[in-house]
């Protein structure tokens, strides 16, 4: 049966698109943790200098780039599902081999945690596998699961807060990322070692505490919110004129901007447990906030593409978004390369975010550049033409006619 369903080629430009402006953000975001200022103590990061630059790059990071970027990847990823569901619908080939495909990107994910732990490929096919055994579910239960499952983690953490509030310590922030069991200095010392074992461990450490911190966060039920939300709006028709409405795009604007610079004046975290009302109104605000803005981010590249569709600039999201899974990985592997001392170049933990940023714009032209001409030669990326070959048990013709 499954060898009697074929796979797709034809893509969506806009979806491509905007995969690739997603990786933009991502790479921004992640390069925190490869670079190890994420864990430097504070102090470590004044001393380097310009700590103004510093603090603005950092703001327009948390406003404009942290969490907004992976919430557009998980539309993307229920936008694909609903596209794989709607050309298959009858297809009795279909779920097994999209459960094969999930487990196959479990796998991958697997591969890439054991060389960065901030790895999101394994929870997103892990959702998949939920999404796929949901599937048949109407347009608007998508709607209600996917509000459902966004508050969801605002109402354990209300029971949290009545249950063990009392018993969460109270901790003074003195680094961006902090660890109960570790010292700051203790886990820069650890990825700065040139000892394989040791940089492992310190590897598998924060990929358990990165885990543990779903929690909290509640990154489970808001990725599959997103998956399904995704899917609803594809299935709608959301993506074929909506978006590229300017009015839709000014509510999304209104809504991202003012409530996301009104979670920043509240402060708070969440990737931390709720200890008061306060905390809860702040990750309510924050999640509508991130969301608003990252479907905002969506209209805006959608009416660009549309008024402009013949800007060079489409060329280079369209192939970076195309590999957008090569890519993904690749920027963990160079990251590594460039900061890790154990094989790279040792910059790990020596430079101020300014200085970072710069090593983050040569890596995303690299990319952009190598990805626009791979795809001069060859029909898929790297890593997705294995993946294709793998999932379908078939070896495909990747070099272009």
């Amino acid at each position: 049966m499954v060898k009697n369903l074929a796979p797709v080629t034809n893509r969506i430009e806009l979806l491509d698109v905007i995969r690739g402006f997603a990786l933009i953000g991502i790479l921004f975001a992640n390069i925190l943790s490869w670079s190890g200022i994420k864990f430097l103590d504070f102090n470590t990061i004044i001393s380097f200098g310009n700590i103004e630059d510093d603090r603005m790059l950092y703001d327009i990071l948390k406003y404009f780039i942290d969490t907004k970027f992976y919430t557009i990847f998980s539309l993307l990823f229920g936008i694909g599902f609903s596209l794989q569901i709607s050309r298959n619908k009858d297809n009795p080939a279909f779920p097994p081999l999209y459960a094969r495909r999930l487990g196959l990107l479990i796998l991958i994910g697997l591969s890439h945690a054991l060389i960065w732990s901030g790895d999101i490929l394994v929870l997103y096919a892990l959702m998949g596998f939920i999404m796929l055994t949901i599937r048949n579910i109407s347009q608007s239960m998508q709607l209600k699961m996917a509000l459902l499952l966004f508050v969801t983690p605002l109402l354990l953490d209300i029971i949290y807060m009545y249950t063990f509030a009392s018993e969460i310590p109270e901790i003074t922030a003195v680094a961006l990322k902090m660890y109960p069991d570790m010292s700051p200095e203790e886990v820069v010392t650890g990825f700065q070692s040139v000892n394989f074992i040791t940089v492992f461990k310190m590897n598998f450490h924060n990929l358990i505490w990165r885990w543990y911190d779903f929690i909290p966060s509640g990154r489970p039920f808001k990725v599959l919110g997103l998956f399904l939300l995704g899917s609803y709006l594809y299935s709608s028709g959301y993506f074929t004129s909506t978006v590229k409405k300017f009015k839709t795009l000014i509510i999304w604007l209104i809504l991202g901007f003012g409530l996301t610079y009104l979670s920043m004046t509240l402060k708070g975290g969440v990737s931390s447990y709720s200890k008061s009302w306060s905390d809860i109104l702040y990750k309510l605000i924050h999640e509508v906030g991130q969301i608003s803005l990252a479907l905002s981010y969506i209209s805006i590249i959608a009416i660009l593409l549309h008024k402009f569709p013949k800007l060079f600039l489409w060329e280079g999201f369209k192939a970076y978004g195309r590999m957008s899974l090569t890519s993904y990985i690749g920027q963990s592997i160079i990251g590594i390369f460039v900061f890790y001392p154990i094989i790279g170049l040792e910059y790990y933990g020596k430079l101020s975010l300014e200085s970072i940023y710069y090593f983050g714009l040569v890596i995303l032209i690299g990319q952009i550049a190598f990805s626009m001409l791979w795809f001069r030669w060859f029909k898929f990326g790297p890593i997705e033409w294995v993946w294709r070959c793998a999932t379908y048990k078939k070896i495909f013709p990747i070099l272009k006619e």
